[in-house]
């Protein structure tokens, strides 16, 4: 049986998901004792090749930060900022490539997390992730932002 503080983050965590399905740039409130957790995703951009890789992949050796993204891979890129509140809200987002296009691994840079919900990734070209941040770095109105990546062929 989960307990009551992992069942609020998983509900917390849907609703920003039910938000995004809405569209657009989005910001979730989750009620708590010590203020509210705020979570905003951006919309997606897409950084195609032969544009420098934002971030290194693992499990693609071409494509490392700073080097020019391997032909025929894209990046889609979404920026997630949470503000901590009482209570820890984690947000789940769908990751999605351009048509013609599947996912081949998931990256983060600054201080968020991530993992991938879906349980079979392979060919796939919109994959769930679950972006996160450490509780233990991050104190009560503190901010935690970052990058999240999928790289995509």
């Amino acid at each position: 049986m989960s307990s009551p503080n992992t069942r609020r983050a998983v509900r917390a965590a849907l609703l920003a998901t039910a938000a995004l399905a809405a569209g657009g740039a989005v910001a979730v409130a989750v009620a708590a004792d010590g203020g509210d957790t705020t979570i905003s995703v951006s919309p997606r951009v897409l950084i195609a090749a032969p544009r420098d890789s934002p971030a290194d992949f693992p499990g693609v050796a071409k494509a490392r930060a700073g080097k020019p993204l391997p032909r025929g891979y894209v990046a889609v890129a979404r920026d997630v900022r949470f503000t901590r509140g009482g209570e820890v809200a984690y947000a789940a987002l769908r990751m999605t490539c351009p048509r013609g296009k599947s996912w081949r691994t998931g990256a983060v840079t600054g201080d968020i997390g991530l993992t991938v919900l879906d349980r079979t990734v392979s060919q796939k070209r919109s994959v769930l992730v679950m972006a996160t941040y450490d509780t233990n770095a991050t104190a009560l109105g503190q901010t935690a932002a970052g990058t999240i990546y999928a790289l995509c062929r």
